[in-house]
C-alpha cells in the first residue's frame, strides 16, 4: 500500500507539466494537482485503478481544467 502513496506523489510533477502545457500558470498548475492528488488520497487506495493510474489521474485533471474554463 506504501507503494501506491508514492506513486500519487510521483505523478505530481507529470501532471503539473500537463496543466502548464494547457495554459494554466504555475500557481494554478500546482493548485490543481494538489486538488486532483487531494481527492485520491481520500480514496481507498484499492479503488484506484492498478494500471493506467496515470490516466486516470489526467482525466481528472482533465476534469479540473475544464471546470476552470466554465
Amino acid at each position: 500500500m506504501q507503494d501506491r502513496l508514492f506513486e500519487l506523489v510521483a505523478l505530481g510533477p507529470e501532471l503539473r507539466d500537463e496543466a502548464k502545457r494547457h495554459g494554466k500558470g504555475i500557481n494554478e498548475s500546482y493548485l490543481l494537482v494538489h486538488h486532483v492528488l487531494s481527492r485520491a488520497f481520500q480514496e481507498d487506495l484499492k479503488d484506484l485503478p492498478k494500471e493506467n493510474l496515470r490516466t486516470h489521474l489526467s482525466e481528472r485533471l482533465q476534469e479540473s481544467l475544464r471546470g476552470c474554463a466554465a
